[in-house]
């Protein structure tokens, strides 16, 4: 598992979410990824030609580059999410902010979803109850980092964020 320790400035994610329970979370993610972004935007990234303000919003706030996991008491969070560049905030978008903090910065190589279901079972088993022990998760939150390319690709890169603090 390869992680590195890197501050970052605050930063506003744009996006929309849904309520997961974490027992099913590597089913139900990505089956919300399917639905509920790829198969209603395929055409616009076909296109690359907005029809609404929700389109719009996608395309230049790069909607699906992050994912955030937020936790709540049974359940988490889980987004679709792109860095907020500024603007009106359509119907069905939400905005979520993270403070500046340190974060440790994990990456991984490799088809979607298992390369990052393999990637985040390390994080929470193997890293946090032993080198993690040094820090504290700095907020409730975590995001999920995509590239551009083929998430089928042995070479697909992707990685998690956690923020942290010393402790």
């Amino acid at each position: 598992m390869n992680v590195t320790y890197e501050k970052k400035d605050a930063m506003t994610l744009i996006g929309y979410h849904t309520e997961i329970r974490p027992e099913e979370a590597y089913q139900k993610c990505p089956e919300f990824w399917d639905k509920e972004y790829a198969a209603k935007y395929a055409r616009l990234w076909q296109t690359m030609k907005p029809e609404n303000a929700v389109e719009k919003a996608i395309l230049e706030n790069r909607i699906g580059l992050f994912s955030i996991c937020a936790d709540s008491e049974n359940a988490f969070t889980y987004w679709i999410a792109g860095l907020y560049q500024g603007g009106d905030v359509p119907e069905g978008l939400e905005l979520y902010s993270f403070p500046a903090s340190e974060w440790a910065v994990f990456t991984t190589k490799g088809p979607m979803p298992d390369s990052l279901q393999t990637l985040n079972t390390a994080v929470w088993q193997e890293w946090f109850p032993n080198e993690g022990q040094k820090y504290h998760a700095n907020g409730n939150a975590t995001l999920e980092v995509y590239s551009a390319g083929n998430p089928q690709s042995p070479d697909y890169e992707c990685g998690i964020w956690v923020p942290i603090s010393c402790g």
